[in-house]
């Protein structure tokens, strides 16, 4: 049975700090939530989590909040982080419904690459030229 719920966004304290899409029931319990981090100056993001509670799933809350996410940055480019099998399979949902590839594991730009992955990057690039 489909109940009516309401979607929250919340604020990420900075630009590319990671961000939720929250949805909650009538009585305010928590049924789905979408993590991710996006970085407005390079126009790219990365799903780093969806979750749908146990009761609410096959209702296409899901689909929900994987679309607002994209309607809330139109032209980015998306990855995911690596899924399950069925993870993946909802995510190449997703992709047919909107248009929007949503590759596990895709490309980062530098902003959402994080310290220690850039330092690393880094490492292995210039290490080979000495």
């Amino acid at each position: 049975m489909y109940l009516p719920v309401r979607l929250k966004g919340l604020v990420a304290p900075a630009a590319t700090a990671a961000t939720e899409i929250v949805l909650f029931d009538r009585d305010d319990r928590l049924v789905g939530r979408l993590r991710f981090r996006v970085c407005p100056s390079c126009r790219t993001g990365r799903i780093l989590d969806i979750w749908v509670g146990d009761g609410r799933r096959r209702q296409g809350l899901g689909h929900r909040l994987a679309r607002t996410l994209l309607a809330r940055h139109p032209g980015h480019r998306w990855s995911t982080t690596p899924q399950t099998r069925e993870g993946r399979a909802f995510f190449r949902g997703v992709t047919e419904e909107t248009g929007v590839p949503l590759p596990h594991d895709g490309p980062l730009c530098p902003h959402l690459m994080g310290v220690l992955r850039r330092g690393w990057r880094s490492v292995r690039e210039h290490g080979s030229h000495r």
